[in-house]
């Protein structure tokens, strides 16, 4: 940018993105300055270089808008904990909310930690997953897992009937 650029001729692009031409360094610098924008090298790779004039703050800001919205439009990954002692009610609510971050994108992830004796019982923990995916109509990508004192699983987009003709065989 401006007093950085270390080429003696650049290609010179104008703010609207016009074709200027090539020029000498210092013209460039001297062009920027009249318009009070900055020269900014652009492809410093080519022959001659190319620069551009622009608002280099402007410029900045929205690269950083950019990849903000990228990383909304990829989605991320939320997270669902349940208990193994749910009631119906926050089980619905808590499968309500998880699809709709599905549908915003997200991808999700179910988990459950097991205290005490609740270890003992990872079957009615596992029944709590089933009517979880029975409630959030969709099913899990993979076979709820036991890691330690936890058991997770993602979710996936799948249709209920979809969803009880697969999980049977995934659990069996």
């Amino acid at each position: 940018m401006n007093d950085r650029i270390r080429a003696t001729h650049v290609l010179l692009i104008g703010p609207d993105g016009e074709k200027i031409g090539e020029k000498g360094l210092f013209e460039a610098m001297q062009f920027a300055k009249s318009l009070e924008l900055d020269l900014v090298e652009i492809s410093p790779n080519s022959t001659p270089p190319v620069c551009r004039v622009m608002d280099f703050g402007k410029f900045k800001y929205d690269l950083s808008k950019q990849e903000k919205s990228q990383i909304k439009k990829e989605g991320g990954l939320k997270e669902v904990r349940l208990s193994a002692k749910i009631d119906a009610h926050d089980l619905n609510f808590k499968a309500k909310r998880a699809a709709e971050f599905i549908e915003k994108g997200y991808q999700v992830r179910v988990s459950m930690r097991l205290v005490g004796r609740e270890n003992i019982f990872v079957d009615r923990a596992l029944g709590v997953f089933k009517k979880f995916a029975d409630a959030i109509e969709m099913g899990f990508e993979s076979t709820p897992r036991k890691i330690g004192n936890r058991i997770e699983s993602m979710l996936t987009k799948v249709k209920k009937e979809d969803a009880k003709t697969e999980n049977p065989q995934r659990n069996g």
